[in-house]
């Protein structure tokens, strides 16, 4: 595994690096790339390290530093804390159902900032609403227990109007939730965390010639998203990985701020089927075999993929296939080349390589049954519409734009409604997240001709539409119904928001309040 200065070492190279034996960086859409460069894998302390936090601790929020070419230092945010002799930077939390968090966030930083603990199920007031931004100087304390099933959540900023940059440059990681079925399932295939069980993060990003991240959007990717030129996996362009002859768990994180990837596994240019077992909050009741998943920001997406199949030696890649991102619209696939930069949101990309080792195959089968997941009833549930639209450079929510003052959104508490959410023909995709509570998707309709196909039901629903949820992707012309239970034992109103998650789209208003009534 690396260590804190080879990762340093690896973010000094990216820029550069500019091309990977005629694969660019900064155009990815060749067809035959190389990986040059070992995954990012977190050791024992150092960035991305994990943290299973035994009292309570302290995250700064800071300007951190790597070294660059011709630089001493590149500006990085990160939090920082620690622990038990140990110093980490964005540390992946791992915590059990059940586990008391108690952590303050530091800002130390020269402007405003809050944690959102995304997809976590926790009172208001520790939920990181962007009005309670802290100023810099200031803390903010986090005391909850975390209820959530297990699974792959993650934290990350969300100040007001700045969710964007300061996600780009750095503030964000992993949550990961364990519970009897986690552990049974690692257990049965002999799973170990950071070995055989991956966190990997897809971002974007964009750098300068001298390694500074670069993030100055132009009004237009203000109003389609700001998309990078170098797509990281772990932070790692180019990445490979070697893999034992045996199945691994991939936990996917879509954390760029606005691009979309349609991932799919290929060797020797033949697709490569996976099994997918958990979406954005938990395992799903049994494994979904699958050949491709769309994955919008802020989704996860938990897959096994076994190398055992392999022989040593072999190459199994991790591609993003080409997609319109405005198909099943009225806008048409031109606009989506507004969005600007060497890379448009739909190109090809290549993420990830896996080479597999020499040695005997570790043979496991994968239980029938994961996890127990009992539909919502929604037999008298209420019934609510949210239409996503747009204005002059504006994207709107029922006609709203974001006002503190307003709360557009009221529903009782330990009450259930189904929200038909419709996208507009002259739209773009919206990946929509709701804080707080977790939906499951009812059905999927009226989207583009390639979405249609990915279909696992009679409803559409894609399979990264099974299981709970906290962020549903929805395609322009599209209609998708999800239901929600606004159970919860918190005294006193609680107040969430609705929002676009990407993360231009939310820090230019595309967000309501919600209250949920005691």
């Amino acid at each position: 595994m690396m260590r804190r200065r080879q990762f340093l070492g690896l973010a000094a190279a990216l820029p550069v690096i500019t091309t990977f034996g005629g694969w660019s960086l900064f155009n990815h859409a060749v067809s035959a790339p190389r990986f040059d460069n070992a995954l990012f894998l977190p050791g024992a302390d150092g960035p991305f390290a994990v943290l299973a936090p035994n009292a309570p601790f302290t995250l700064v929020a800071e300007q951190g530093w790597l070294p660059a070419p011709g630089r001493e230092e590149t500006p990085f945010l990160w939090y920082r804390t620690q622990m038990n002799g140990h110093e980490y930077q964005n540390p992946i939390l791992l915590l059990r159902t059940g586990d008391e968090l108690d952590v303050t966030l530091d800002n130390q930083l020269d402007e405003g900032t809050i944690i959102h603990w995304h997809g976590l199920h926790v009172p208001g007031r520790v939920d990181g609403h962007p009005m309670q931004t802290v100023d810099p100087g200031e803390q903010y304390e986090y005391r909850f227990k975390v209820t959530n099933r297990g699974g792959t959540y993650w934290y990350h900023t969300h100040a007001h109007h700045r969710t964007a940059r300061q996600a780009h440059q750095g503030l964000a990681s992993f949550l990961l939730v364990s519970d009897d079925d986690n552990e049974a399932l690692n257990e049965a295939l002999g799973l170990e965390l950071g070995k055989t069980d991956l966190p990997l993060v897809l971002q974007d990003k964009r750098f300068d010639r001298l390694g500074h991240l670069v993030y100055q959007p132009n009004p237009m990717q203000r109003m389609m998203g700001y998309l990078g030129d170098a797509v990281l996996v772990n932070m790692t362009p180019a990445a490979t990985h070697e893999v034992e002859r045996r199945i691994h768990r991939l936990r996917l994180l879509n954390g760029s701020t606005a691009r979309i990837y349609r991932l799919a596994l290929r060797a020797e240019g033949q697709a490569i089927p996976f099994r997918v077992i958990g979406t954005d909050a938990g395992l799903l009741d049994s494994p979904r075999e699958a050949h491709e998943a769309f994955l919008s920001p802020g989704e996860r997406l938990e897959v096994l993929v076994d190398f055992a199949a392999f022989a040593g030696g072999d190459r199994v890649e991790l591609h993003s296939l080409e997609f319109d991102p405005m198909a099943g619209g009225g806008m048409g696939g031109g606009m989506g080349r507004m969005m600007g930069g060497g890379m448009h949101d739909g190109d090809p990309l290549a993420l990830l390589e896996f080479v597999v080792q020499e040695g005997e195959a570790v043979t496991a089968e994968v239980p029938e049954r994961l996890s127990r997941i009992e539909p919502i009833d929604v037999t008298d549930a209420g019934q609510r519409d949210i239409r996503l639209d747009m204005a002059p450079m504006q994207w709107r929510i029922n006609g709203e734009t974001y006002d503190p003052d307003r709360v557009p959104i009221e529903v009782d508490a330990n009450t259930r409604e189904v929200w038909t959410i419709r996208n507009a023909d002259r739209s773009m995709p919206h990946p929509m997240h709701i804080h707080g509570f977790s939906f499951q998707v009812l059905s999927r309709s009226g989207g583009p001709d390639f979405v249609r196909q990915q279909a696992v039901n009679d409803e559409g629903l894609a399979v990264t539409d099974l299981g709970w949820k906290d962020t549903v992707l929805l395609w322009p012309g599209e209609t998708v119904r999800i239901a929600l239970d606004f159970t919860h034992h918190y005294a006193g109103d609680q107040l969430y928001v609705f929002h676009c998650h990407n993360l231009e789209h939310e820090d230019n208003d595309m967000m309501v309040n919600v209250r949920v009534r005691a």
